[in-house]
């Protein structure tokens, strides 16, 4: 089943500049918006405190491919936002 609702995914949006982007999708974007990582547990506490706000961020884990493909039929905007930490510098996933 899928949705004419637009949708938009940020990913490694717990922390940081992600979670920014998520804040501000979420105040002007009018569809969906996802904030993604890889961390369950700091994901939600990222929804919950966007939630604080007043805002309505949805959460889902990392992989969303099937997710996205069967509620909205595809995407409409994606943050590429990750990256991880690797010695003394930092590597796009």
């Amino acid at each position: 089943m899928s949705s004419c609702t637009p949708v938009a995914v940020v990913t490694g949006a717990n922390k940081g500049i992600g979670f920014a982007i998520v804040r501000a999708l979420c105040k002007q974007f009018t569809g969906d918006v996802y904030l993604t990582a890889r961390d369950p547990g700091r994901d939600q506490a990222a929804v919950a405190k966007l939630q604080e706000e007043g805002l309505s961020p949805l959460f889902h884990q990392l992989d969303i491919t099937n997710f996205l493909k069967e509620k909205y039929g595809g995407l409409n905007v994606l943050v590429n936002n990750t990256g991880f930490w690797f010695k003394d510098r930092m590597l796009a996933d």
